[in-house]
């Protein structure tokens, strides 16, 4: 019979989601450090965690240096709604060594931590700031003993020991601390031009099967509050792709150009210029779903809700009505205040919580405003569309484009090629004034119509029109469609591959 190595033993941090970025939580018996530059949540992340296992019963051992007295630590943790008078002392005790660190240096406070360690028995110990004594100490081999005694005299006593300090990156290559201890944790701000982005990454952690990069947290009322970063589904079990099981657009005329509509759980983006009904196409979306029983979301980084209400009421639509039966949510984010990844988590959860079959984001342009860089912008859009195309949501989103006297310019912000369908709405001058224009430019594996429509708005919504007669090269940067052998001009060939061109 072959033996099997027993799992290690996790503490949780209190935070499901931080947990599960932990791969399960912080091995119990381990040093962790936690790291972070002032203000950056380092004291409350600890705290947190130490009050949760209060609650469980469990004796925890809360160290303060030379940083902030233990009596100003607790006055200020008070605003939390963690926190719970009834359990300091009792269950969470909180030692001053800044006196004993000061008159007897840190050797002895080494002593006096680990024998009171063995008098209390915790089963959580932290320090706070441990950088505070470690540059009391006079050399680097000083500070590397120092560092072992203090690890092997928690693990010989059972206690899940955290270090926490001002740690710069500098200091996480030489401070020895960092080579001994077994997870190393950092909490950083990042100013992004007037708001500040907290994050939270992972750069040690032994036995620990966790996500790796940088994950965003807030802190509020209920101190921190982690955001896993959005990453693809696990593609353990990908549902099979059925491209004749077609969904209509509710629009009159677009799902002929389409041949039949929109493969389910395929992802749709209508690119347009200012004002040319790229809402109005996925208000028109998500109200053919809630006619046919399919709840349906729309979130929104541009119009209020009641704007959406407003220029529902103008085509007769009430969107009101819809969303007290349930058939449609309206959730709204302001792009001022946006952190992308906590955006797309959220929208995650109430994806499931609706059981919504149909989800139009409004818009792809405003999300990008609040993501860093391109190559993450890009990420974001994809592993959003294949968490939809798992649970079998059909999204359509959104993106405005640049247009200059019918001119325009295809940029699609680089995800283009990640969505399976590409409509393009956009403005045509016919005797000297604009018409709006509709065309499909790319719909994946399966055939579509290569014509330029009209694309009317009228009082009982948007419809495609009859196609522009003589306008060859107006469509500037874009390649004319080439005939398929055996197909009438009209229609585009679905490729060798089964992907349209």
């Amino acid at each position: 019979m072959t033996d099997h190595a027993s799992p290690l033993e996790r503490l949780s941090t209190g935070s499901a989601p931080l947990d599960a970025i932990l791969g399960g939580g912080i091995p119990a018996q381990s040093v962790t450090v936690v790291a972070g530059e002032p203000g950056s949540g380092k004291t409350v992340f600890t705290l947190q965690m130490l009050f949760h296992h209060a609650r469980q019963g469990k004796k925890c051992l809360y160290f303060t240096t030379l940083s902030e007295p233990a009596l100003k630590v607790i006055r200020y943790m008070q605003l939390f709604s963690f926190f719970d008078p009834h359990l300091v002392d009792e269950r969470i005790v909180l030692v001053d060594l800044g006196s004993a660190i000061r008159s007897s240096g840190a050797a002895k406070a080494l002593v006096q931590m680990l024998e009171r360690v063995e008098s209390e028995e915790p089963d959580l110990v932290a320090v706070d700031s441990f950088k505070a004594i470690h540059a009391l100490l006079p050399s680097d081999g000083e500070s590397r003993m120092f560092v072992y005694d203090l690890a092997v005299g928690m693990a010989a006593w059972g206690a899940t020991t955290l270090l926490v300090g001002e740690y710069t990156v500098e200091d996480i290559s030489i401070a020895p601390e960092f080579a001994i201890a077994d997870g190393i944790v950092r909490l950083t701000n990042e100013r992004q031009e007037l708001t500040t982005a907290r994050q939270f990454e992972i750069l040690k952690m032994r036995g620990a099967n966790y996500v790796t990069g940088r994950h965003f947290f807030e802190i509020g009322a209920d101190g921190l509050t982690f955001y896993a970063r959005v990453r693809g589904p696990e593609m353990t079990g990908e549902p099979p792709v059925d491209l004749a099981d077609r969904i209509t657009t509710g629009i009159a005329g677009l799902d002929a150009l389409l041949l039949g509509g929109l493969p389910r759980a395929s992802a749709t983006m209508v690119e347009g210029g200012t004002g040319t009904g790229k809402t109005l196409v996925g208000l028109h979306f998500l109200l053919e779903g809630a006619r046919r029983g399919e709840p349906g979301i729309l979130f929104t980084l541009e119009e209020t809700p009641a704007q959406l209400r407003a220029i529902g009421k103008t085509f007769g639509w009430d969107l009101a009505r819809l969303e007290a039966q349930g058939l449609l949510l309206i959730s709204y984010t302001s792009p001022v205040e946006l952190v992308t990844d906590r955006f797309l988590d959220e929208a995650l959860k109430q994806l499931a919580k609706v059981g919504a079959r149909r989800v139009m984001f409004d818009s792809l342009t405003g999300m990008s405003l609040g993501v860093a860089s391109q190559r993450r912008f890009r990420e974001l859009v994809y592993a959003l569309t294949q968490h939809f195309r798992t649970a079998g949501v059909t999204p359509l989103m959104t993106m405005e484009v640049a247009e200059l006297l019918g001119n325009a310019q295809l940029t699609g912000h680089g995800v283009s090629s990640i969505v399976d369908n590409l409509i393009v709405l956009r403005y045509v001058e016919v005797d000297g004034h604009l018409e709006r224009a509709v065309f499909v430019l790319k719909a994946r594996g399966i055939g579509h119509a290569a014509e330029l429509r009209r694309f009317l708005i009228d009082d009982r919504g948007a419809h495609v029109g009859a196609r522009f007669e003589d306008l060859r090269g107006v469509l500037t940067g874009v390649p004319e469609p080439r005939r398929a052998a055996g197909r009438p001009a009209s229609r585009r060939s679905s490729g060798k591959k089964g992907r349209g061109r």
